[in-house]
């Protein structure tokens, strides 16, 4: 009668641990080879690609700006309670604070991609440990693009502060 428990026991751990001895691949490591190629016959049309909103080689712009100057990606999650937003018609302030699954290089570089495309200048860049900061300016206003590290676990934190420009350079 105990040997059945034993039995199987062991050979559930046996099975455990030659499935730990397989190589694994971690997500940040790169594949020593490429994906198999499928070669299509030529009387075999080429599938159309599907319509999507996703910037080339980067993250899509989303629909639900704050500003209409200011882009922001798409899949990104407001977090009301730390975000303001005061306009008028000769005003604009506001902090806005998003989570985001996108990588802070991803991030960055759709505010270094995008806001250009909106006439904001990139005046100043600045890598630190966990994250980036991008100061962008256009005529009488400022924008801070923060792109912050919340630990492995949890997404990134994408603060954008939009303020008046008062010339200091920065």
């Amino acid at each position: 009668m105990k040997r059945i428990p034993v039995l199987a026991t062991t050979l559930f751990l046996a099975a455990f641990l030659a499935a730990c001895q397989t190589p694994m691949q971690m997500p940040w490591q790169k594949s020593s080879q490429a994906p198999p190629v499928e070669l299509l016959e030529e009387s075999t049309p080429a599938p159309a690609p599907a319509p999507a909103p996703v910037v080339q080689d980067g993250l899509a712009i989303s629909p639900q700006q704050r500003f209409k100057d200011v882009p922001l990606p798409l899949e990104v999650k407001e977090d009301f309670e730390r975000s303001y937003v005061y306009e008028s018609p000769t005003l604009q302030i506001g902090r806005m604070v998003y989570t985001s699954k996108a990588s802070v290089n991803e991030l960055a570089n759709f505010y270094i991609k995008e806001a250009p495309t909106t006439e904001w200048i990139l005046q100043s860049a600045m890598q630190a440990e966990g994250g980036q900061t991008l100061i962008f300016t256009k005529q009488g206003k400022r924008l801070e693009v923060k792109v912050q590290e919340q630990g492995i676990p949890r997404p990134r934190l994408l603060i954008l502060n939009l303020t008046p420009d008062t010339g200091s350079g920065l």
